[in-house]
């Protein structure tokens, strides 16, 4: 039994481990194979071959297969660097401007510090070019 994987001109189809005789009754009308896993997520075809993908970025990327490169997808790093600053808006300043009695408790000097940093993070998308590399506010301590 061997590790095949099933390809046609545009994708992979599928791996299989099978003996040879068996994997040809699996092979359809337009479908290649090569001995061999070769996942999608790290491969794909072209010009009737199986290729590696580049290393890809840590931010939100497509892959173009006419240029083999990965192409930023900058809708998706805005939608992210929002949810990430809502998360903090929610998980760090809403817990404490939210609670009257913390508050209450607070100094002067701290309740300017947290809306301070309230208002850095709602005017972050605003004010940042690159979403791929935002420049936080530092939250109060």
């Amino acid at each position: 039994m061997n590790t095949y994987t099933i390809f046609n001109e545009e994708n992979i189809v599928s791996t299989l481990v099978v003996s040879e005789e068996t994997l040809l009754l699996n092979i359809n009308d337009g479908e290649s194979y090569v001995e061999g896993y070769y996942p999608d997520d790290l491969h794909y075809v072209k010009e009737g071959s199986i290729r590696s993908f580049p290393e890809k970025p840590e931010y939100p990327v497509n892959f173009n297969k006419d240029t083999e490169e990965w192409v930023w997808d900058e809708t998706v790093s805005w939608g992210q660097l929002r949810d990430n600053r809502n998360n903090l808006l929610s998980e760090v300043v809403d817990l404490v401007v939210s609670n009257p009695l913390r508050w209450a408790s607070m100094t002067t000097e701290k309740q300017t510090e947290y809306t301070a940093y309230r208002q850095s993070l709602l005017d972050l998308p605003e004010n940042t070019t690159d979403p791929r590399n935002p420049v936080w506010p530092t939250p109060p301590q």
